[in-house]
């Protein structure tokens, strides 16, 4: 098997800056949790970022310990086959088989062993800090948000008092993007409009939904994507209320003139990029062109905030002035959500935050529209942007306006 060995010097200032916060907040490790990476909506991304291992390999609980002193130790609960994956990717040498605390895992446990078993990962933990010399000091958690409350009570019977709740250091910390980042996460933007680009070439009236998404997410597997997955709406060439979202296999067959909506879910080597489109089937909707042009005006004045230092929520009051001067409005308080690792991730667009946006944050804007007359919602443009230190960039490059799949 070809290696994809991670660059250690990539990681090496990831664990120096938590070394540093360890050390200001008086704590002697820090325990990252994440679940499996095919648990593709929560929080899988930590355990890649401090370790290269980014890949669906990862089906197990993970943990990495960054102790204050020493090196940082992977663990996860799995097979001992997983090692050589293991070490195919990451350059992280202290890596150890550890007890699921899910007692139906696919894992090693003291029969299959042979003995007593690998210790769980709370003993682990605190044996690495020992190794180290680390005693009497608090162990930080992250990841806590996707954490199972078997896995978490399991920690803290161990710990006691030793376990510390803080802010995520580990999630602050990914929301900025470093060069080597962004380079991949171009790249799975670019995937994405490969699968656009091909709804267009071959949607046509007569073809069922699933048909069209089938060899969307050919085209993207094929150019090497670890996972691709669309979803296609589509209703008649009256109006939007009439249109008809489904994520689930879309089953109806597209006709003449008819709207079609579609969503991209790209991950490339542990990067997501995340996209939406709108357009027609065989001819163009004056109709459609006019509810497009007022949704990529709003979403332009928040795409013009998505500056360093401004909040991260004036990105969606921009949003929702300019539309509400248009008659519409918005569902919900966010208007997308930031990616890298993980599908969601910090900074969040929510009118809320004040959090300030940073050179390097990417983020996914996708804001759901109410139509004045029905409140109907409406969701057809995704962007996926880049704060850089100038301004905003695009990393889609599929173009924003209303498409048409002609014969």
């Amino acid at each position: 098997m070809t290696s994809e060995l991670f660059d250690i010097e990539i990681l090496r200032p990831r664990w120096n800056r938590i070394r540093d916060w360890l050390e200001t907040e008086g704590l002697g490790a820090i325990f990252v949790y994440s679940p499996a990476a095919e648990h593709k909506w929560g929080q899988t991304g930590h355990v890649a970022y401090l370790t290269g291992w980014a890949n669906h390999d990862r089906i197990v609980d993970s943990a990495v310990v960054v102790p204050l002193e020493g090196d940082p130790v992977l663990m996860f609960a799995g097979l001992p086959y997983m090692l050589e994956q293991i070490e195919e990717v990451s350059p992280v040498k202290n890596v150890r088989l550890v007890k699921a605390v899910d007692p139906n895992a696919v894992a090693m446990d003291a029969k299959t062993a042979g003995g007593t078993g690998p210790r769980s990962f709370a003993d682990e933990a605190i044996a690495v800090m020992r190794d180290n010399e680390i005693f009497d000091k608090g162990i930080a958690l992250a990841g806590v948000d996707n954490m199972p409350v078997p896995f978490f009570e399991a920690l803290h019977d161990a710990w006691g008092d030793l376990m510390v709740r803080s802010d995520d250091i580990v999630a602050s910390i990914r929301a900025v993007k470093t060069p080597e980042e962004l380079e991949l996460i171009r790249h799975a933007a670019r995937l994405g409009d490969i699968g656009f680009s091909k709804l267009v070439e071959v949607a046509r009236p007569g073809m069922s939904g699933i048909e069209i998404v089938a060899e969307m997410e050919y085209a993207v597997r094929r150019e090497g994507a670890d996972h691709a997955k669309y979803w296609l709406g589509s209703g008649p060439d009256t109006q939007w209320e009439d249109f008809r979202l489904d994520i689930r296999p879309h089953l109806r067959t597209l006709q003449d003139g008819d709207f079609v909506n579609t969503c991209s879910y790209i991950v490339y080597k542990g990067y997501w990029s995340h996209g939406q489109r709108a357009g027609t089937i065989g001819r163009k909707s004056q109709y459609l062109e006019e509810q497009m042009r007022i949704a990529i005006e709003a979403q332009t004045a928040g795409i013009e905030m998505m500056r360093p230092g401004n909040r991260a929520g004036d990105i969606a009051r921009a949003i929702r002035e300019n539309c509400e001067a248009a008659g519409w409005s918005l569902l919900g308080g966010r208007v997308g959500h930031g990616i890298g690792m993980d599908y969601s991730e910090r900074p969040s667009p929510a009118e809320s935050n004040d959090t300030a946006l940073e050179a390097g944050n990417t983020i996914i804007l996708h804001s759901a529209f109410a139509l004045p007359n029905s409140g109907k919602m409406f969701v057809p443009l995704g962007d996926h942007m880049h704060v850089g230190e100038q301004g905003p960039e695009f990393l889609m490059e599929f173009p924003r306006g209303p498409f048409v799949a002609e014969s």
